[in-house]
């Protein structure tokens, strides 16, 4: 029978938590715990159903709110206390994330769960600072945070406003409390989005002032992470995953505009180092290694595997390495040895597991820390090497290139050819990882500056063979191709990538259909390539043919317009 008792309708039960609906599993509806989720020991969250809503209409925040459980600690105010207070929870509806500061004078909020999941899909793999899905509605993060995790969630929507949501996520974060950790990975992520959306100059401010805020809030220091966190080690893990994302963040966009340093890489930081993403994933870092330890491990009598975190750590430290002797001033010849050096040994000294074979396992799953680790590095051996080679390029193309003015000083005519060499075999890595069948959208858009750096050196080395009768013309070609289809899959979530790849197509249009003439050394190129060793840039080439591309956008886009 009816109950006699009033009806409220202030929250009808939710239909299905959210780990039962992506099992597509029937949901008892208990809270704060379904019966599934409690055996199987899963995180239970659910959030307000959509049935009987009319379309068009949103609801306000104390409807939108997602419902969890047990909620975790979180910082939006002063980073000493992390932890939310069973005081700080009252007033909040069902449990759901507490009203921030900011909530008196801007609009109500309103999480879009669908831009969230699309920001987790495709991005965090990618540059895994926040806590793992299946916790981010427990951390009730500040809502700067979540504007941006909105907006890229938004890049990956066909029906989402773009600049609506950019809009947003500027203006909460000018509002938002301004030294937070939360902010610092605010900050972080903006800049990729910034950079990968044709904002260069925006986005290194953005960096700047995450850079700033991080170092004012001591982040760079071993003991903040266990001190915020408040014996959550979760979150301990997620807070030393900030600091080195933007270590990480700050040397590639320094190598972009080719900086021979930048801020990060001069602090003094002890932080401990991240775990891999499958024990992060599931909650349980403990006894994370120092880099004392990670930087002595090649002399251990046994091989010790680190996360892939690490090795891209690593990878951009010896990037860094490639800033410092970059420039127009003169650098001796043992130092760029070194460099060269240390690049070739961190790919000998990877164990099996990280090697470039094994970053996609049997089930078609792509590591992607350790893809762009290799990208890295391959990326720094083109910067080393490329503009040390004897490479054909026309002058608007190289008269600003990082080490230009002393390549004779550095490399003798008997070593400028091997500089080259270096230069494609490096270029040809790239492309081979361009080449794995993983969806090239969840990839880090800061992966298109390494694919144009090779692609220009896989068109300067096919100009030089479009002259003449080559075979390997045709694998110049099919590089430079699948480099412009992975650039046009990005182009289609980021401007820059699409900007790239016109500029790009221009010049390789212009190659390959370049007039082609017989020359006696085709045969003997063709076997050298075949060995990775080309022998063409011996060979003087008219570059008049040339003379009519509009180089200097590329110029910008691979870095080489710079040379601070």
């Amino acid at each position: 029978m009816p109950s006699t008792h009033p009806t409220t309708h202030a929250r009808p039960a939710p239909l299905a938590c959210l780990e039962c609906r992506r099992s597509h599993l029937k949901c008892n509806g208990s809270t704060p715990t379904c019966g599934r989720c409690q055996a199987r020991g899963s995180v239970c969250t659910y959030t307000r159903s959509g049935r009987g809503r009319r379309r068009g209409v949103t609801r306000l925040n104390t409807e939108a709110q997602p419902v969890v459980s047990q909620p975790l600690p979180h910082s939006s105010g002063t980073p000493a206390q992390p932890a939310l207070t069973q005081t700080t929870l009252q007033g909040t509806p069902f449990g759901g994330p507490a009203t921030s500061p900011q909530s008196d004078r801007s609009p109500p909020w309103v999480d879009d769960e669908q831009l969230v999941n699309l920001y987790y899909l495709n991005f965090h793999s990618s540059h895994p600072i926040l806590l793992p899905r299946s916790m981010y509605w427990k951390q009730d993060y500040p809502r700067y945070l979540k504007a941006v995790v909105q907006l890229i969630g938004g890049h990956f929507s066909p029906v989402a406003s773009g600049i609506a949501l950019r809009e947003r996520a500027a203006r909460e974060l000018q509002d938002g409390d301004q030294n937070t950790p939360e902010m610092v990975q605010a900050r972080i992520l903006y800049t990729v989005a910034l950079v990968a959306q044709n904002a260069l100059r925006e986005g290194q401010q953005v960096l700047d002032s995450a850079i700033e805020s991080a170092l004012k809030l001591g982040m760079h220091r071993q003991e903040f992470a266990a001190s915020y966190a408040s014996g959550l080690t979760i979150l301990e893990e997620s807070m030393r995953r900030t600091w080195y994302e933007l270590y990480v963040t700050d040397g590639c966009i320094a190598a972009l505009q080719r900086k021979s340093t930048f801020k990060t890489n001069t602090v003094n930081a002890d932080v401990l180092l991240p775990c891999d993403d499958f024990i992060y994933e599931g909650g349980m870092c403990f006894m994370p290694e120092t880099l004392e330890e990670f930087h002595s491990s090649v002399f251990a009598q046994e091989e010790k595997v680190f996360s892939s975190f690490c090795y891209r750590i690593e990878a951009v430290r010896l990037l860094g390495r490639v800033l410092m002797i970059t420039g127009t001033h003169g650098v001796h010849r043992d130092l760029v040895q070194a460099v060269d050096n240390a690049l070739a040994a961190f790919t000998h000294h990877l164990p099996a597991s990280k090697s470039e074979a094994e970053i996609v396992n049997t089930f078609g799953e792509l590591d992607e820390l350790m893809f762009q680790a290799h990208a890295l590095v391959q990326y720094s051996t083109i910067l080393l090497h490329f503009p040390r080679g004897d490479l054909i390029s026309p002058n608007s193309l190289t008269q600003d290139v990082p080490g230009g003015n002393c390549t004779k000083l550095l490399c003798p005519c008997n070593r400028q050819h091997v500089h080259s060499m270096k230069a494609v075999e490096a270029s040809k890595t790239i492309s081979m990882l361009a080449a794995l069948r993983s969806p090239a959208p969840r990839h880090t858009p800061l992966f298109m500056y390494p694919l144009a750096l090779a692609a220009a050196v896989q068109l300067s080395v096919g100009a030089i063979h479009a002259r003449r009768s080559s075979n390997c013309l045709e694998q110049h070609s099919d590089r430079v191709k699948l480099i412009l289809g992975v650039l046009k899959s990005l182009g289609r979530h980021w401007s820059a990538a699409d900007t790239i790849l016109r500029t790009l197509k221009r010049v390789a249009s212009t190659v390959f259909r370049s007039p082609r003439i017989d020359s006696s050394y085709a045969s003997r190129q063709d076997e050298a390539m075949d060995s990775g060793i080309d022998t063409c840039p011996h060979i003087p080439i008219d570059n008049d043919w040339l003379d009519n591309i509009d180089l200097q956008d590329l110029n910008g886009l691979i870095g080489f317009d710079n040379p601070s």
